[in-house]
């Protein structure tokens, strides 16, 4: 019995809460029944001599035990190995195992290129659902491998800044893979393959050698200044979101995590909840030197730092926030009320909550400078994300204190990077030497 379109490429994972259960069930006979399509699928492949459910075992066992446990890291280590599993099967008719570099050339070109029949234009969601209130995932069979999602500032133009301007044009028509993108698909494909190397199902890891030839990759790197807010649209961010707050309290968790995120220099991952770590309040404290308050934050890499916190900030923003929450003004060193918790149940809210709530205050931001003709400055932030907040803190600090004290506050391992990024000497030094060329 068939329970699905046939399709060539079937997706092969499910969603990454899922992937540790796909796991235990793929070699059960429970697995027929609860992913049926894929069942069907896998032994398709196997019909051809190619051992995919060993494959597929070993795509879950990295993604389960390998990769970091961020929602962002787990799916683009799983979309290209995915992608390069489903690629060796119907294209090279071979097992991952037995990929060399002929076959990781080969991803490459397809990738750069792929065939339209396998673009998306249009986000999709899933690669399977579930069926009614059972267990059963049954198959999107509008996934494809290739998605061509319209960029943030196209959407926010077309949908908030300049709607009549929408474009109608076939969105696979245009896609095409950036350096960016291409740099990531190495990397990543980089890290699979060496897993299976190191864990001896693989002789050696090609990428390396095919990444030093590639005909596609553009060497060099051209310095680019972090984004940034300027002054006069950062006022407007806090008016907005004050006044906002003022008519909704449901914008004062807007409010302090905008505002902790610039102010702060932090991570909109350093604030949401991981499976090491919960944000809660007790993690605001009097330093022991008695001149302030600071921040135990967990970050980047697992790495613990302090980061200062202004009077400021305490004064307006902190205390604030905890009465919007019926809390006391100041936080206690052993509570364990979450930073960031959820309106409904109180759980601390996850990285996409907190991502969407910079959106909606983005937003904000944006049809108020509409509202107000400043198209300009409007489509200016229309690509904006959570870290320009974070780049337009350290960038604002930097005239008040060092370098030095800069990397700690920003959590880099090297004040090097810190320079690098924030002041560049090196690219300003060419440029005021380069505008006083002689004709």
């Amino acid at each position: 019995m068939v329970y699905y379109r046939p399709m060539k490429y079937h997706p092969i994972t499910d969603t990454v809460k899922l992937i540790p259960e796909q796991l235990s069930l793929l070699r059960s006979s429970e697995f027929k029944y609860i992913y049926p399509s894929l069942n069907e699928f896998l032994d398709e492949v196997e019909s051809s001599g190619i051992q995919a459910k060993r494959d597929l075992e070993l795509l879950l066992r990295f993604l389960t035990n390998v990769v970091g446990s961020s929602v962002g890291t787990q799916n683009r280590f799983r979309n290209e190995a995915e992608r390069f599993m489903l690629f060796c099967w119907n294209e090279k008719q071979t097992s991952v195992l037995k990929s060399g570099v002929d076959e990781v050339r080969e991803y490459i070109d397809w990738i750069w290129s792929p065939p339209k029949s396998l673009i998306a234009d249009t986000t999709i969601a899933s690669r399977f659902k579930s069926k009614g209130k059972t267990d059963i995932r049954l198959v999107n069979s509008n996934w494809r491998p290739f998605v061509l999602r319209q960029s943030k500032a196209d959407r926010k133009t077309q949908t908030l800044i300049s709607p009549e301007q929408k474009t109608k044009t076939k969105l696979t028509h245009r896609y095409s893979l950036n350096q960016t993108s291409l740099q990531n698909s190495y990397a990543s494909l980089n890290v699979f393959l060496k897993e299976l190397t190191e864990s001896e199902h693989m002789t050696r890891n090609p990428v390396a050698l095919v990444k030093k030839s590639c005909k596609y990759l553009v060497k060099g790197k051209i310095y680019k200044p972090p984004h940034t807010l300027d002054d006069e649209i950062w006022q407007l961010f806090i008016d907005t979101l004050t006044q906002a707050a003022d008519d909704d309290p449901i914008y004062e968790k807007h409010r302090f995590l905008v505002l902790s995120l610039k102010v702060l220099f932090l991570r909109i991952s350093e604030l949401s909840v991981r499976d090491y770590c919960t944000p809660v309040f007790g993690h605001f404290r009097q330093d022991a030197s008695g001149e302030g308050w600071v921040l135990d934050i967990i970050g980047k890499g697992k790495k613990q730092r302090l980061v200062t916190v202004p009077d400021g900030f305490i004064d307006y923003v902190l205390i604030r926030y905890r009465g919007s929450l019926g809390l006391s003004p100041l936080p206690h060193i052993d509570e364990t009320v979450p930073i960031m918790p959820s309106q409904k149940t109180g759980e601390p809210l996850h990285q996409d909550s907190l991502n969407n709530m910079v959106e909606e205050a983005f937003d904000l931001v944006i049809k108020k400078l509409v509202k107000g003709k400043k198209l300009q400055q409007a489509r200016s932030i229309a690509g904006a994300s959570s870290h320009w907040l974070r780049h337009t803190g350290a960038t604002q600090a930097l005239g008040e204190i060092s370098e030095t004290m800069l990397a700690e506050e920003l959590g880099h391992a090297s004040v090097k990077t810190t320079v690098e990024i924030y002041v560049a000497p090196a690219h300003r030094d060419r440029i005021r030497t380069g505008v006083t060329r002689k004709l």
